[in-house]
């Protein structure tokens, strides 16, 4: 028994850290598919839709590639009341401005704020926790980020359907405030190596990581298609259950690959079968989408996607870990998923205005399932950091 690693729940400031993730992800999650849909309803296209997540997300990778040099300068804890007070304080905006361009520029800064929140608080899994706690720590935080957005994907449409706009946008603004409260209890930590295994600069990190990160980058840009277009391309019941489906699955598999990934201790092994399962889920609801009567089909399809994109992200995340120092792999995961997000939502926005649903997701699917001899290198490689 003595063997076994300690629970990372036994750690007082990773708890912290997690309880400041449900929060901040609280505020992000409501207004994933609710700022396209708020954008469609003041009547702008797709294409515009598709750009409220696209320019989010690339403000937010913007911010992500700053924050290893912010975080030496100022410590984690800075950059998590930073990204709180910047998702949240904005969000008003859309219902004063519900303008184009302002939302478009409501959306950019909120998305610096979530680029910090995301490099500080997934890096401080491997700060905070001792290397064989890694992957269940990177489970849990899954599960701290997932439960918002299993709620708050479908909560959100739901409130704007039926109760109005206001309401999501009033408590996307309060739960970020609130998650300022446990991050002021971390302590003033900063990156405890920022030199490990001899990597500099990006180049070298972008070598180290590159066959983890395109996976993750394949499925997030699914996820990121997904969350943005089902309640647009479907009715608001079904598009309600995708939107539990997908999050949920994905929270508990990615739980799942973090206590199986402790016990084999080998990183990105898990990263082809998990791409194979995402990538035909996205194919799957690429053939049902625009079928009538086979809304059960395409739920059934997205959970598939979603089993997949949590296996990934919790393999990927600590397949990083092993190659990189903590911040720098976690600007490296955090910039896969969300630029992919964004990828995804502008891209399936541009392939709709000009063709249809069931063809943008399967060029979607076909582009995941290309990545897939790089998964299998994934898994097989020595990592350089471990």
């Amino acid at each position: 028994m003595s063997d076994v690693p300690a629970s990372p729940l036994r750690h007082r400031p990773f708890v912290l850290m997690l309880s400041a993730a449900v929060g901040a992800f609280a505020g992000f999650a409501l207004l994933l598919p609710v700022v396209p849909l708020w954008t469609v309803r003041q009547g702008a296209g797709s294409v515009i839709a598709g750009a409220s997540t696209g320019v989010f997300m690339a403000s937010t990778v913007l911010a992500q590639f700053a924050v290893p040099a912010f975080v030496r300068a100022f410590g984690y804890r800075a950059g998590l009341v930073l990204g709180a007070l910047l998702i949240g304080v904005p969000t008003p905006l859309l219902a004063v401005f519900p303008s184009a361009g302002a939302i478009l520029a409501t959306s950019f800064v909120r998305g610096l704020g979530f680029g910090l929140l995301t490099v500080c608080a997934s890096a401080l899994i491997a700060e905070l926790l001792p290397s064989e706690s890694v992957a269940r720590g990177s489970g849990l935080y899954g599960l701290a980020v997932g439960v918002p957005q299993l709620v708050g994907l479908p909560a959100g449409t739901a409130i704007a359907e039926n109760w109005g706009f206001v309401p999501v946008f009033v408590l996307a603004t309060v739960l970020p405030l609130v998650a300022i409260l446990p991050i002021a209890g971390l302590p003033r930590s900063r990156p405890r190596d920022t030199a490990r295994g001899g990597l500099r600069g990006a180049v070298d990190v972008a070598a180290a990581t590159w066959r983890p990160w395109l996976p993750m980058l394949a499925v997030s840009t699914g996820y990121g298609a997904l969350a943005t277009f089902l309640p647009i391309v479907l009715s608001p019941s079904v598009a309600a259950a995708a939107l539990l489906v997908v999050p949920g699955a994905a929270m508990f598999t990615r739980w799942l690959a973090g206590h199986y990934g402790d016990r084999v201790a080998a990183p990105g092994r898990m990263l082809l079968p998990a791409l194979a399962v995402g990538g035909a889920g996205l194919l799957g609801f690429a053939l049902v989408s625009e079928t009538d009567g086979l809304a059960a089909v395409a739920v059934v399809a997205v959970a598939l996607f979603g089993v997949g994109f949590g296996v990934v992200q919790n393999d990927a995340l600590v397949a990083m870990f092993a190659r990189a120092p903590a911040a720098q792999a976690s600007v490296a995961w955090n910039v896969a998923f969300d630029a992919g997000q964004g990828l995804g939502a502008v891209a399936l926005g541009a392939l709709i205005s000009g063709t249809t649903v069931a063809t943008g997701f399967t060029l979607l699917a076909v582009a995941a399932l290309a990545v897939l001899p790089v998964a299998w290198q994934a898994g097989r490689t020595t990592p350089r950091n471990g």
